[in-house]
């Protein structure tokens, strides 16, 4: 059967073969359909491989540093090894449902899913868009099993913990410990707290430390504004009057005196987990105190 894509005469011509009379005459009812409605789909447009089209839908995005970063991590370890060589079109909800329960079966827990599906439906959802493909395997595909729980007080760490932890966890990034447990921050951004943020039982949150990569792929840290918000905005948090005392221990550097990698703060932590022989709470668990 041939047929001509959009734009008349200067259209294109293409052709597509049948075993059947009967469903070469099916197709070509779709295809003038398809370009009648605006819908038509050039064929060639989804077989860009996977790992190149998210390559450039990550360089087409407008984002903060740090969800970039971010992206691009989930991206490169979770969902290209699995999917990247198979060209866009050819991603079938099975391949979809199939990723999230390997992550499952690696020990993600629901919320870490959760994020990585926003990841790749953002990305399936931009080549529906763009004419690349028909529609999304991702909204096509059932959602992932589990719902992100709800918190439990009781198995939050206790004073006594948290204390035992800060100690633990060294004098450098002890102050840390208790911007997170006191004031409900991040990591990054109790690693962006300077003396002249606290004064007068408030707290004005001015910015974070996030990774991202420079212009010769190498990973840097440095000072962004807040989660949600524009460089100059603010985010003011009641201040225990104990968070006052950390002032002279602020800011937060690592040995040699630089920005510290959140991830510094992180690997300290389970370290000292360990150490202390503690259930496995996670920094995240001091926001909920």
């Amino acid at each position: 059967m041939r047929y001509r894509e959009p734009g008349g005469r200067a259209g294109r011509q293409r052709e597509k073969s049948f075993a059947l009379k009967r469903d070469a005459l099916a197709f070509a009812v779709k295809v003038e359909n398809d370009k009648r409605e605006n819908l038509y789909i050039d064929p060639d447009a989804g077989r860009v491989p996977l790992h190149r089209y998210a390559e450039q839908w990550l360089a087409s995005k407008s984002m903060a540093p740090g969800t970039a970063e971010a992206y691009e991590r989930i991206l490169r370890l979770h969902v290209l090894p699995h999917l990247g060589r198979k060209a866009l079109a050819q991603v079938t909800t099975a391949d979809v449902e199939d990723l999230y329960a390997r992550w499952r079966q690696e020990g993600a827990a629901p919320g870490t899913v959760q994020s990585r599906r926003i990841v790749l439906s953002g990305l399936f959802s931009h080549a529906v868009r763009h004419r690349r493909i028909p529609f999304s395997p991702v909204r096509e595909a059932g959602k992932p099993v589990g719902a992100v729980p709800r918190v439990d007080e009781r198995s939050l760490p206790s004073f006594e913990e948290i204390a035992a932890l800060a100690k633990e966890i060294g004098p450098r990034l002890e102050p840390a410990v208790w911007l997170m447990a006191g004031c409900g921050l991040r990591i990054g951004e109790s690693l962006g707290v300077f003396p002249e943020d606290i004064s007068g039982g408030i707290l004005r949150m001015r910015r974070q430390v996030i990774r991202v990569r420079d212009g010769s792929g190498k990973y840097v840290v440095r000072y962004a504004p807040l989660k949600y918000r524009r460089e100059g905005e603010w985010r003011d948090v009641p201040a225990p009057s104990s968070i006052a005392s950390l002032a002279d221990l602020l800011p937060i550097r690592s040995s040699s005196g630089r920005i510290p990698y959140p991830n510094l703060l992180r690997n300290s932590w389970v370290r000292a987990i360990r150490r202390l022989k503690m259930r496995e709470y996670t920094p995240h668990d001091l926001r909920h105190k």
